[in-house]
């Protein structure tokens, strides 16, 4: 009775934002429902066939499915690497760019560019700049002397898994670096100086105000990362399509493999509804993580 009088009372301002939930409804919640639905199915695009079969999907993947477990361990490995290398660079860009320093406008806006770089014109161009038999990479490090012959950066199982997390990691190490600076901005400058008359020194100005003041900007910028990163289909698609063999491939790939390769869409579904588990779970417990260090 109390939410009736409450939405009775309101009602103009819930009107007003009625045309919101219903299109987050139709474009988010039913997706998610559609998906699940799928997911209990053996929907095939050829054979045209959408019978009921409960868990069989799910259990067919965790259970039978050889390379079900390696793509999730890809797919882990995948965020939470460029996640640490990204804000291992973004943090001391970051402190760089706050200070004041010839061209800085400059130099903010040029790290800026590989993030508003489309995802698929930016694994085409790492995919030329890194080909094993023309790419500049291997060119100039001959040159230098630094090899004899050209290195597969995709072809090597070890090398690739580097090459991946480097290359998102010059992608989007951007982002974080914004979120970053514009915390920076809000540190007052009084909690430096009273420090220095404490005699503080950099470093303990870094890890005492600097990192304790960033703690909400980290926060809602890693979990941004970690969902973003997680759903990564386009940059490892162009550059790897997931190989070689199952070697990159993570689970979006493996569902739209499943989903329009092979056509399966009950299968396909059940990917989704287990690698969207995931990722909600890997950040709730994200957060409830850092906010248990305040």
């Amino acid at each position: 009775m109390k939410i009736i009088n409450t939405i009775k009372r309101n009602k103009f301002a819930y009107l007003l934002i009625l045309p919101t939930l219903l299109f987050m409804g139709f474009s988010q919640v039913y997706p998610i429902f559609e998906t699940v639905r799928l997911s209990l199915t053996n929907t095939h695009l050829v054979r045209r066939s959408s019978d009921f079969i409960g868990i069989q999907n799910y259990i067919t993947l965790l259970f039978e499915d050889v390379h079900f477990w390696s793509i999730l361990r890809n797919s882990i490995l995948f965020v939470f690497a460029p996640i640490f290398t990204q804000f291992l660079v973004a943090v001391p860009a970051a402190l760089v760019l706050n200070q004041r320093i010839i061209f800085r406008g400059l130099w903010r806006g040029l790290i800026m560019v590989p993030w508003v770089m489309p995802v698929v014109i930016v694994g085409l161009m790492l995919k030329w700049i890194l080909d094993s038999n023309y790419g500049l990479v291997n060119y100039y490090l001959r040159v230098i002397g630094i090899i004899t012959k050209n290195i597969n950066w995709f072809g090597d199982q070890k090398l690739v898994y580097l090459t991946i997390i480097l290359a998102s990691t010059w992608k989007g190490f951007a982002y974080p670096t914004v979120m970053i600076l514009a915390g920076l901005k809000g540190i007052s400058v009084e909690l430096y100086e009273s420090a220095k008359i404490d005699g503080a020194s950099g470093i303990q100005n870094f890890f005492y105000i600097t990192l304790p003041m960033l703690r909400p900007i980290l926060l809602v910028s890693g979990v941004v990362t970690l969902i973003t990163g997680w759903t990564k289909f386009e940059m490892i698609y162009v550059l790897t399509s997931g190989g070689p063999g199952f070697a990159t491939m993570t689970l979006p790939i493996y569902m739209y493999i499943n989903s329009f390769g092979s056509f399966r869409l009950g299968l396909g579904a059940a990917i989704a509804a287990i690698s969207t588990t995931i990722v909600m779970l890997l950040a709730f417990f994200y957060w409830k993580y850092l906010m248990s260090k305040d």
